[in-house]
């Protein structure tokens, strides 16, 4: 059983965009997984830098959907500041990981699910999706 599931009300109306988010449950799932398992640093890290990694990837999609989709600019701002704390606050978590100054708790977790995935899909992305269904083609 996964540690947090993808639900159908979490969708931002594009279907690029959803794949990514459910990827993050996928790596944050891995992430829980491999806590739990005791896993290896090298395997915990890995997965840490894949979050990391695919989580700038998925902002860099998401923030020029929103310009295409003719996002509101106050809007957008507030949504790329948003992004820039999240990859300075999950590439935090991985520095300190590789440096031995902490460790991959339940905290942790519950930060990157509640705050990051769950808190910001539902409350910051679901303000682009209107937006969604107005792409030209």
């Amino acid at each position: 059983m996964a540690f947090v599931d993808w639900k159908p009300e979490y969708t931002v109306k594009s279907d690029t965009l959803d794949h990514q988010h459910q990827k993050m449950f996928r790596i944050v799932n891995q992430l829980h997984e491999a806590i739990f398992a005791h896993k290896a640093k090298d395997v915990m890290g890995g997965i840490i830098h894949d979050l990391v990694t695919y989580t700038q990837t998925h902002f860099a999609e998401e923030e020029q959907q929103m310009e295409s989709s003719h996002f509101p600019p106050q809007l957008f701002q507030a949504h790329k500041t948003a992004h820039e704390q999240l990859v300075r606050q999950v590439r935090e978590i991985e520095q300190r990981y590789l440096r031995g100054e902490g460790n991959m708790s339940p905290d942790v977790l519950c930060f990157l699910v509640g705050e990051w995935l769950l808190k910001h899909i539902l409350s910051m992305d679901k303000q682009y999706a209107p937006y969604m269904n107005k792409r030209e083609p």
